[in-house]
């Protein structure tokens, strides 16, 4: 038996995030699993923008269409063949690490130790830190 059989990779643009995903689409590969896209858009984010948050949202919503595409493209090259994408509004740190893992049968997730969020930590703490310890399953940090 493969040991994660539903891989979830956080996505955020970031380089820690690229190499996570190469890191989850590996693990994926080697187990012949699912993999689970995840681009969260941050809800507090939006709420202290001075633009209109409608236009942010749409914006935000479309880049992370355009790359996770991309990315589903280079897993099914990979040889993965199971690729959901999950784009949602909300905390981040929850939606990575208990959100939807209650709504997925996800058994491990991966992620880079620091994403685009990385210049905020000292302030709100490690997104990192908070998914390993909320998350109902192993958690893989690529760093």
């Amino acid at each position: 038996m493969n040991r994660y059989q539903n891989i979830l990779v956080a996505i955020d643009g970031s380089k820690n995030a690229e190499k996570a995903f190469y890191e989850a689409v590996a693990l994926a590969k080697a187990s012949n699993g699912a993999l689970y896209l995840a681009w969260i858009i941050d809800e507090a984010s939006l709420s202290t923008s001075s633009f209109a948050v409608s236009k942010i949202l749409k914006e935000e919503q479309e880049k992370a269409k355009m790359v996770l595409e991309n990315l589903v493209s280079e897993a099914r090259n990979a040889g993965i063949e199971n690729i959901s994408q999950i784009v949602e509004v909300g905390d981040v740190k929850d939606t990575i690490a208990e959100k939807i893992p209650a709504e997925y049968p996800i058994d491990l997730i991966v992620a880079g130790a620091t994403g685009k969020g990385s210049l905020t930590r000292k302030k709100v703490g490690s997104t990192i830190q908070h998914i390993v310890n909320h998350a109902p399953c192993n958690v893989l940090m690529v760093k």
